[in-house]
């Protein structure tokens, strides 16, 4: 039995929980229950949440107690590591799909069938996560989740077990019992006053619901651990008068109160440090020495500095004063520097962390010299396919970075790409990029319009405000399109424009039309590619590169097999147009 301890301190705006627990091996020989919680302290807290587990290991094998006991233990410890841009879920899944793995690796299983020679690590395990004002629940087996809120009691999970005439329910889920493991998972709001009880089925199994209620009424209004210990150790004894003879096992969680950071709050926070004025060449700023103002505008401006104590050149880059009131554009100015801080790739830019107990606003990234890729289109009409793929190679690579960190870029296009002279490239500019686990925060301000630049963002994200990493794929293959031709796969769209009803409206154009010497295959690639129902575009950017690089001559032939109103719909209506007016002059003829 594990009892992590709490630690430290949360802020008003904070998630604030109290929990207290209490395990026995009842009439047991050997305790093969473990529990362990903790609440992080306040940075942890906000981008991790607080963590409580219950584990019960089968008695059956013979290694029960210790699977439970590296189950609680384990999975917080691996949690809490995760990179903090993954959502909860993205984490917990990786973290329970390697425990399983792990656990199911040590029994000796051969076919399905274990080697009862072997250590067989099997136990049921059930987990709450609580972030922000959300609570994730993960579960496998006959341990148990129970909500009490308002006097009202309700039992989330279920029971993954068997029940038999006579016997005991035969269990049907457990950690280390499959290579597939199938976890059940639940979202539930928080709120100040809830009470969540972890136990095990010799808990739950012997006291019914009448007095659970009982027992749960009788705590205080505000409890301490103290409290829900003592409530514990009740619930415990309860079980085993009732006729228990298993191990007893209960984990309370209390929620004090759960964040509500208003609007104001929220843009006070963002706008709590100054943003610098306008820089010249020659004044310094926290100790970079300004050599050149590279780019300024309304929105930001960028400066070439040296810092003064290394002689090192890096860029400064800064929020122009005309957005101090655009809370929207702060925030995502700000999650530029955090994603560049966390995002380590030779083909994203870099950006280094910001001066300690500066008083103004700016991130400073690596110097990069070159071009963006919107200037070296001008300067490289109709490249080669070759090139282009070692273009898009590039990109992919950077792009699959932000994947694994759960980011979405969402305003992939090529001035948001640079490349230099020997045509290595860089991602650039992510302020607008989605990060799931600042997403499951009360931290940000809700978006109400859909980020990226018109003609390059995905429809589906124009329609819906929906982005994921396949939206990205869209704006990589209208990138591909344009490199290519010096074209769009799809009619610009002006500002005023952006009126598209569904997916149908928009009409793929072959890149045939304006580089008739390309291949067949490119085309195919790229109208997958660019498709604008996500459903019927490439899953994968790995599927993508495939097809750029090994051509399907099969993708072909089963185009030129389809009937013509499939493979170009709008030749098909224009000619089938031809006929019926050539058919109505015929008939006025006559």
């Amino acid at each position: 039995m594990s009892n992590a301890p709490q630690r430290g301190q949360s802020t008003a705006a904070d998630l604030q929980l109290c929990i207290g627990g209490f395990s026995s091996k009842g009439l047991k020989a050997e305790n093969e229950d473990a529990f362990a919680a903790i609440v992080p302290d306040s940075h942890e807290l906000r981008a991790k949440g607080a963590v409580a587990a219950i584990a019960d290991g089968l008695s059956s094998a013979n290694k029960a107690a210790d699977a439970s006991q590296l189950a609680v233990t384990q999975f917080i410890q691996e949690y809490l590591v995760t990179p903090e841009t993954w959502s909860t879920q993205k984490s917990a899944a990786k973290v329970l799909t390697s425990l399983n793995n792990w656990l199911y690796s040590q029994g000796g299983f051969v076919e399905g069938l274990a080697d009862e020679n072997s250590p067989q690590w099997l136990t049921t395990f059930s987990a709450l996560i609580a972030k922000s004002t959300t609570g994730y629940i993960f579960h496998v087996g006959d341990t148990r989740i129970t909500k009490y809120r308002n006097q009202q009691l309700e039992v989330i999970t279920r029971d993954h077990n068997r029940k038999q005439i006579g016997q005991q329910a035969l269990l049907t889920r457990a950690l280390g019992a499959d290579n597939r493991l199938e976890v059940d998972v639940h979202k539930v709001d928080l709120q100040s006053g809830d009470l969540y009880m972890l136990s095990c089925d010799g808990i739950h199994d012997y006291i019914t619901k009448a007095t659970f209620q009982s027992l749960f009424d009788s705590l205080p209004l505000s409890p301490k651990k103290s409290d829900l210990e003592a409530l514990s150790i009740k619930i415990v004894n309860t079980a085993l008068e009732q006729g228990s003879n298993d191990n007893v096992t209960c984990l309370l969680v209390y929620v004090q109160a759960v964040p509500n950071r208003k609007l104001a709050e929220i843009q006070r926070d963002l706008s709590a440090k100054s943003i610098p004025p306008a820089l010249k060449v020659g004044q310094k700023l926290d100790g970079y020495l300004v050599k050149k103002v590279i780019h300024a505008s309304i929105r930001s401006h960028l400066y070439l500095v040296i810092d003064v104590e290394t002689d090192k050149p890096y860029v400064l880059k800064a929020p122009s004063a005309n957005f101090a009131d655009d809370a929207i554009y702060l925030q995502g100015f700000m999650r530029e520097a955090w994603v560049g801080e966390r995002i380590k790739h030779g083909n994203v830019m870099r950006v280094l962390p910001g001066r300690k107990n500066s008083q103004f606003l700016y991130h400073v990234c690596e110097y990069l010299q070159g071009q963006t890729l919107g200037e070296w289109l001008h300067d490289n009409p109709k490249p080669s396919i070759a090139l282009v793929r070692d273009i898009m190679k590039q990109v992919i690579s950077a792009l699959r970075a932000f994947q694994r960190l759960d980011l979405v870029h969402r305003d992939l296009k090529p001035d948001n790409i640079m490349i230099d002279q020997y045509g290595h490239i860089k991602l650039i500019d992510y302020g607008t990029v989605f990060v799931a686990s600042l997403d499951e925060n009360q931290e940000t301000i809700k978006e109400e319009v859909p980020f990226g630049s018109l003609n390059y963002i995905a429809p589906e994200t124009l329609l819906h405000m929906k982005a994921d990493n396949q939206s990205d794929l869209f704006s990589l293959g209208v990138i591909c399109y344009e490199m290519l031709s010096g074209e769009l796969p799809y009619k610009p769209m002006q500002r005023a424009e952006v009126t598209i009803k569904d997916y149908n409206s928009m009409q793929y154009r072959s890149i045939k039309q304006f580089r008739p010497e390309l291949p067949l295959w490119l085309d195919l690639s790229l109208q997958k590619a660019t498709e604008a129902d996500p459903r019927l575009r490439y899953k994968a950017f790995s599927e993508f590169f495939a097809d750029l690089s090994n051509p399907k001559t099969n993708a072909v032939e089963e185009y030129k097999s389809q009937p013509l109103l499939k493979r170009n719909p709008i030749l098909f209506w224009q000619s089938l147009s031809a006929l019926l007016f050539v058919g109505l002059i015929a008939a006025l003829l006559h």
